[in-house]
């Protein structure tokens, strides 16, 4: 075979298929570099063909990227890897550097040693997938590339990595120091990293990487070692940061998922790691593989569903009944899913995981719109009967959350003096002022407030003394087996009284059995619900 030949054809179909990218081609066997003429004018090199092209170009790149390039080729020449993309910068005619992003592979002979190594060069300062602090790829790179990799079939491991408490840095520093610390996380970062995984600028202060050659134990020692360099400490003209970080993991080889799912399951594992894990590294699918690619599919399905006018979704309600007369005073409106596949799903096996997606705020209107629908029938025969909704932080601190649910209103005619919006305690962690400014809006309008699992999570008595809330409710904790227990009893007494001392009715849930209410009638209680006195049904089973 004509070696030369071979050369030339290879360099013109990849040619061909780049699109206007600049192409080059190393020639193993004679260490030569074929570069395109788009290449050789915008970085400004002396020909097309280059002999020792490997070695010259390196010249080109940022003194601080070159051992990267250096240990890519390395990997390549020596069969260890067969495909590279990777970004680094690179200095162009005019004298700066720019980001590149280089994709490629390795043509192998019979015997399977290297005999052409080439690909495209794409200047990633001109695209849309770039970030413009640290010149990565960004979330939506992420997202495209990810997509890719699942329509490819390609086994990925991906890792979450958070900063810890970036909002107090802006706030102190500014965020021009700000930005200079991500820039410099960003590098550190890549540092470890390496030429083994792709470095992705995420939302805020987070990172993802990707990758297709590191095992998930090459992962966890790869979070280690960015862990500890981080917490050492940054500095920044002469301010000196200690960097906390937070991480998740997760191993993908299901290519039937959608890659917004996959990133909903890493923010789910990574909230974990915030929330409990003290920053360690959490796994998503850290169950035996079946268990784990089963929990991931149906994820996936009920995500899907979701996003598609809330298919298979339906609500139940369980009636709010007055502890002193029986009579039904409101029905909490509680979200339910059901397939064929998957059976009928628990909210507490799907809503911790999907509540920090985009399409849970989708799932959250049409359940404000769906519960007003169905219970304004209810109020022909009760018409003071309330309407709880579960009301999540996140769609709580939605700039659009009051017009929603004053549309929805309209559109239903039900009145918003009849509904109750039952706050999570994750709302606790909204910032006060924006939490009594919303809630003010909305009680002006009649809205009723009620606190969540009152008594458990943040700062349940101080919020009461300082958040304007009509109501609270106690979790079935605090009166299960209340019927034994007189401190239990006198303590229960006293919040009671606390709260009717700031004008706040209180409600228990997990009512079970006629003891426990033979107990509570007597504690200023203004209502209950349970099982012991009825399970959540649909609404034509309460109508």
């Amino acid at each position: 075979m004509n070696t030369s030949t071979f050369f030339d054809d290879q360099f013109n179909v990849l040619s061909m298929f780049a699109g206007g990218e600049c192409v080059s081609l190393y020639d193993v066997e004679k260490g030569i570099t074929r570069f395109s003429k788009g290449a050789v004018e915008f970085f400004g090199l002396p020909a097309e063909f280059i002999e020792n092209g490997k070695d010259n170009w390196l010249n080109y790149i940022h003194p601080d990227d070159r051992k990267r390039y250096q240990d890519t080729m390395d990997k390549l020449l020596a069969g260890e890897t067969f495909v590279y993309d990777l970004n680094y910068r690179v200095k162009t005619s005019d004298g700066n550097y720019g980001l590149f992003r280089f994709k490629g592979g390795v043509i192998r002979n019979d015997e399977g040693s290297p005999v052409v190594v080439g690909g495209v060069i794409s200047n990633e300062g001109l695209m849309e997938y770039t970030d413009s602090i640290t010149a990565l790829r960004n979330e939506s790179g992420f997202f495209n590339d990810l997509s890719a990799m699942l329509a490819m079939q390609q086994h990925l491991n991906i890792m979450l990595i958070g900063i810890v408490k970036m909002k107090d840095i802006n706030a102190e520093y500014g965020y021009g120091y700000g930005n200079k610390l991500i820039q410099r996380i960003a590098w550190l970062i890549q540092e470890c990293i390496g030429a083994d995984g792709i470095l992705y600028r995420m939302d805020g202060s987070k990172f993802a990487i990707m990758s297709n050659g590191m095992d998930m134990p090459d992962m966890e020692a790869v979070y280690d070692k960015i862990k500890l360099s981080l917490k050492s400490g940054i500095v920044i003209d002469e301010i000196k940061n200690n960097i906390i970080t937070c991480g998740s993991i997760m191993s993908v080889d299901d290519f039937e998922v959608n890659e917004r799912t996959i990133y909903t399951c890493l923010n789910e594992a990574y909230s974990e790691s915030k929330d409990h894990k003290n920053g360690g590294l959490v796994a998503f699918n850290n169950m035996e593989d079946d268990q784990s690619k089963r929990q991931l599919e149906m994820i996936n399905e009920i995500r899907n569903d979701m996003v598609n006018d809330c298919e298979n979704f339906h609500i139940k309600y369980q009636p709010v009944i007055c502890t002193k007369n029986d009579k039904t005073i409101g029905v909490e409106a509680l979200v339910r899913y059901e397939s064929d596949r998957f059976g009928e799903v628990m909210p507490a096996d799907f809503i911790p995981v999907l509540e920090n997606d985009f399409a849970f705020e989708e799932m959250g209107i049409w359940i404000i719109n769906q519960a007003m629908k169905d219970c304004k029938i209810l109020l022909d025969s009760n018409p003071d009967l309330i309407l709880g909704i579960n009301i999540s932080a996140s769609q709580f601190e939605d700039i659009f959350f009051e017009e929603t649910l004053f549309d929805a209103a309209e559109m239903t005619d039900f009145p918003l003096g009849n509904v109750c919006l039952e706050l999570s305690k994750d709302c606790r962690l909204i910032d006060w002022t924006l939490l009594n400014n919303k809630i003010t809006a909305l009680r002006d309008k009649g809205v009723k407030i009620l606190l969540d699992d009152f008594g458990s999570g943040y700062a349940s008595l101080e919020i009461i003394k300082n958040i304007a809330v009509d109501c609270i409710k106690f979790d079935m904790q605090f009166v299960k087996g209340i019927e034994n227990d007189e401190t239990a009893q006198n303590d229960l007494k006293g919040l009671f009284e606390l709260a009717k001392s700031h004008n706040i009715d209180a409600y228990v849930k997990g009512i079970e059995t006629k003891e426990v209410i033979d107990t509570i009638r007597d504690l200023n209680i203004s209502g209950g619900q349970g099982f012991f006195y009825d399970v959540p049904k649909d609404i034509e089973e309460i109508v």
